[in-house]
């Protein structure tokens, strides 16, 4: 497997942010991912684990140790009546074409969220008031020693945008899902509805990491940005989205100082004005597992 040295990840996110990694590599399969670890712990090396990149600001110095990206590999895909088993690396579009074509429902809600199996699974990744992890049975994992494990749906600890695995150094290799039966006919109608939502609300086309911030209790972030005057603000070539204020987008050069200068900011004034503390979804790329 090939490391890349001084790799920049703004190659590798939805933001286009980013400066580079020590070492950068992508992992075909579990073995290549457990020859990564092995490679990190020889090197006394720092481990990030990279989705696809789409709910992620990497700092502008980078990441001194190495990034691991699985998007594109662990890319198992299978099913068994209403049970499905997917490669952590999956695409979350290309799993829904899958459970169309198979007459498989309940994932619908997932249209137009890009990103991989394995970080949905992570952030508990959803829409329309439904996560993902409600559909999960079991997930497969390896630990930092590179053993794998087993982790059934009771021990999972889910919530909005929260699972353990945002704390515990595991890392998710694959995942099983248990979904019902539907007609294609139905679930491509709905997959279209959403998409077409999503077209008319959110900055789509524009370099962005997805929702900024989570959705207090009871409330929508975006809405509370937009009420306390923050939409289209802007540092450096970092803005709110003129489209939806739960988004910042980069119009060009913008920088993860930036960003976080302007996610404080927006942050700041809506305590002010309406004294909720919003706060963030968007992963920010710092020191991790070793």
């Amino acid at each position: 497997m090939k490391y890349l040295r001084n790799e920049p990840l703004k190659r590798h996110t939805s933001f286009k942010i980013g400066g580079p990694a020590d070492y950068f590599c992508q992992p075909k399969n579990t073995e290549e991912l457990i020859e990564a670890l092995n490679f990190a712990k020889e090197r006394k090396l720092i481990i990030s684990i990279m989705g696809a990149g789409t709910n992620l600001l990497v700092l502008d110095k980078g990441f001194s140790g190495l990034v691991i990206k699985l998007a594109g590999s662990l890319d198992t895909l299978k099913f068994r009546s209403r049970t499905v088993t997917v490669g952590a690396g999956v695409l979350l579009p290309h799993l829904l074409k899958f459970l169309t074509r198979k007459g498989l429902s309940g994932l619908e809600f997932l249209a137009g969220i890009p990103g991989t199996v394995g970080g949905a699974a992570v952030m508990n990744a959803g829409a329309w008031g439904k996560g993902i992890n409600d559909y999960v049975q079991l997930v497969k994992v390896l630990d930092n020693r590179g053993n794998v494990q087993t982790i059934k749906i009771n021990k999972l600890r889910s919530g909005y945008r929260k699972t353990m695995f945002q704390i515990a150094k595991l890392i998710i290799v694959e995942i099983v899902l248990k979904l019902r039966k539907g007609k294609t006919k139905n679930i491509r109608k709905k997959i279209a509805e959403l998409l077409k939502r999503r077209k008319m609300n959110q900055p789509l086309g524009i370099p962005n990491a997805g929702c900024i911030f989570k959705n207090p209790k009871g409330k929508y972030a975006g809405k509370l940005i937009e009420e306390a005057g923050c939409k289209e603000m802007r540092v450096g070539d970092a803005q709110v989205s003129v489209k939806h204020a739960n988004f910042i987008v980069n119009l060009g050069e913008a920088k993860a100082r930036d960003v976080l200068k302007l996610l404080t900011r927006v942050q700041r004034i809506v305590k002010d004005r309406f004294k909720v503390w919003l706060e963030p979804e968007i992963k920010i790329m710092v020191k991790s597992q070793s």
